[in-house]
Formats: structure tokens, C-alpha cells, sequence
């Protein structure tokens, strides 16, 4: 009888084990990533992996493209549209849910295993994990991007010219046309890159590379607040300043247009860092990124539309080119701190 009873409490317990679900843990992660390293000092991997009845596995995203198609493939099942390591997937009885970013993972891993619903959810919301952006950063960042030389240099020159001819009404149409252009050319350049970003499914290691870059901008401003003029320089390319004038004395109203859109191309490589840096942080903030878009835009050419109405109004273009020539220098250096703020932001220093 004893025997009996016996093999009947072993049998319940076999049907018990059966009984309790099997759960599949996958974690995306990639090389470089600041915010997977997060995860993996946090020891929650760990306290995951030993999870009764818990298969866990562990996916490299950026090297290995079987772990790369199996993300994508998660993100494309979940509807996810931009989507970035580090990323947790828990699956039971053929019903999935996710974890997106490394708080998320941290805080929440464990709950969302052991009291499993089955149902999609992205607790990262509040938390972007490509980095944050507020408001005032933008702002000042638009602000030091918009006290340029490059931005002034060319604006000066056609007001210059503009006036030798004559005519204080031809100037002041002429330097808004231009300034209408070159607003409109970096929103539409603005939305381009921000879509082209987000058409990458590891934003982290896109923001890596971007902060890589943008601290290289950011260490070669500094460096002419030093030493002007020696080695490489954030500028308008001398070979482009021919044709630049070339439009400027056109001074048609189909010359101004053509002369904006050139502009706001050639001197990317000198304001292009701030502005790069800025989309990159921006790109995955949705319609909050537009507005974020439109404001910094707005206020990188506000600073020519005052100039045009000054010199309009009587001012003398020499004084203002005077004022910029003597201050040069540290309008780069706060470019170049804000660059180098930006990418430490961008790369998860900050």
C-alpha cells in the first residue's frame, strides 16, 4: 500500500512539472552599446538565466546576422517602428512579450517572466534609449549653431553687394529670400536624415557613430579657438565661394534661391555637427521630434533675419563683419563645447 501511495505521489508530481510552463527568454544586445552595458552590470542576466524553468539565450545583433534577422523579425511580429538593443523577449505557450531599454530590462525582467500576461507591452516609453533631449538643449544648441561665421559670412557679402547697387529694397528682399531658403533646405535636409536614421533598427549603434563623428567636430572647433587656422578647419569649402559669388552678384530673384539651397549644402561641414548631433538625439522622439526640428531650425535663422533688417534699417555691413572677424574665435569654442556636450550625450557618458 505504501509502494502504491507512493508511486501515486510521484506520477501527480510528474504531471505537476509537465503541468508548468516553459518560458523562452531572448535578449538582443550589441557591441558598443552603453546601454547593454548597463544591463550586463546590473546583474539581471544572471538572476534570469537561473529562473526555474527558464530557457535563456543571448543574441549579438551588430556581428551576427542570424541574431540580427531574429531581432528584426521580433520587431516586425510586436509592430514595433523604431526599435533599438537592448531588447527582451519572453515567450510561453506560443505567446510573446517584450522589454525594450535598459531600465525596462533592469527593473522589470524578473516581474514580467514570473507573472507572464502574453501581452505587448514597451515599458521604455518615459526613457528614450538612444539618449534624452530637452527642450533647453535644443534651444541652446540652435542658439550657438546660429552665431556662426559661416552662417554670417555669406549673408554679409550678398547684403554688400546688394547695397552697392544701390538699392536698400532689392537688399532686404534678396537676404530674406536667402534666409527663407536656407530654413526650409535644412528642415527638408532635418527630416531626411532623422527618416534615414530611424531606418536602422540598432539606433544605439547609430548614435555611436554619430558621436564619434560629432566629437571629432567637437575637438577640431576647440582647436581653432587655439590655434586658427592651422591643420583642418570646420569651413565653407574655398573651392565653392566662386560660385557662391557668382549668384550672389546675379542677384536675380531665381539666383537667391539657387544661392540659399547652395548655401545651406556647402556649409554643412561647418555647422553641420551641432545640427547632426541634434537629429540624432531627436530622431526617435516622434512628433515631439518635429517640433524640437522646427524651433531649432527657426532659431538657427533668426539670427539673419535680424541682420538683413539691421543692415536694411542703416547699419553698416564692415561694422558687423568687423564684429564677427574679432569674435570668431570663441564663436567656435562654444560650438565646440556644445559639440562635445552633444556627443558625450550621444555616446552614454552623460
Amino acid at each position: 500500500m505504501k509502494k502504491v501511495f507512493l508511486m501515486l505521489v510521484f506520477l501527480l508530481s510528474l504531471t505537476f512539472v509537465a503541468a508548468v510552463p516553459e518560458t523562452n527568454v531572448s535578449y538582443f544586445y550589441s557591441i558598443g552599446c552603453t546601454h547593454c552595458a548597463t544591463v550586463l552590470d546590473s546583474g539581471i542576466l544572471d538572476e534570469v538565466a537561473v529562473m526555474e524553468g527558464v530557457n535563456f539565450e543571448k543574441y549579438e545583433t551588430t556581428t551576427t546576422q542570424v541574431a540580427r534577422d531574429k531581432f528584426l523579425s521580433f520587431v516586425d511580429d510586436f509592430g514595433i517602428e523604431r526599435a533599438g538593443v537592448p531588447f527582451l523577449v519572453v515567450e510561453r505557450d506560443g505567446m510573446y512579450s517584450y522589454l525594450m531599454g535598459d531600465e525596462p530590462i533592469i527593473n522589470h525582467a524578473v516581474d514580467s517572466i514570473e507573472n507572464f500576461r502574453g501581452v505587448s507591452f514597451d515599458k521604455n516609453t518615459d526613457e528614450p534609449f538612444i539618449g534624452s533631449l530637452s527642450l533647453g538643449v535644443v534651444i541652446v544648441a540652435a542658439l550657438i549653431d546660429s552665431i556662426n561665421p559661416c552662417a554670417f559670412g555669406v549673408l554679409l557679402f550678398l547684403m554688400a553687394v546688394m547695397l552697392s547697387l544701390g538699392s536698400n529694397k532689392r537688399a532686404l528682399r534678396s537676404g530674406l529670400i536667402y534666409t527663407v531658403v536656407i530654413f526650409f533646405v535644412y528642415l527638408l535636409a532635418g527630416l531626411g536624415i532623422m527618416k534615414l536614421i530611424n531606418s536602422f533598427s540598432i539606433l544605439n549603434y547609430v548614435s555611436m557613430v554619430v558621436g564619434v563623428v560629432v566629437l571629432i567636430g567637437g575637438i577640431i572647433e576647440l582647436k581653432d579657438f587655439f590655434w586658427e587656422g592651422k591643420g583642418i578647419s570646420l569651413k565653407i569649402p574655398v573651392g565653392a565661394k566662386p560660385l557662391l559669388e557668382k549668384y550672389i552678384r546675379k542677384g536675380t530673384l531665381p539666383a537667391m534661391f539657387v544661392l540659399g539651397a547652395l548655401v545651406a549644402l556647402v556649409e554643412l561641414p561647418c555647422t553641420g555637427g551641432i545640427y547632426l548631433a541634434i537629429l540624432s538625439l531627436i530622431s526617435n522622439s516622434g512628433g515631439e521630434g518635429i517640433v524640437y526640428l522646427l524651433i531649432y531650425n527657426f532659431i538657427f535663422v533668426l539670427p539673419l533675419f535680424l541682420l538683413t533688417f539691421m543692415i536694411y534699417r542703416g547699419m553698416k555691413v564692415e561694422g558687423i563683419n568687423d564684429w564677427v572677424q574679432n569674435n570668431k574665435k570663441f564663436m567656435r569654442l562654444a560650438a565646440g563645447l556644445i559639440m562635445l556636450f552633444l556627443a558625450f550625450t550621444l555616446l552614454g557618458v552623460l
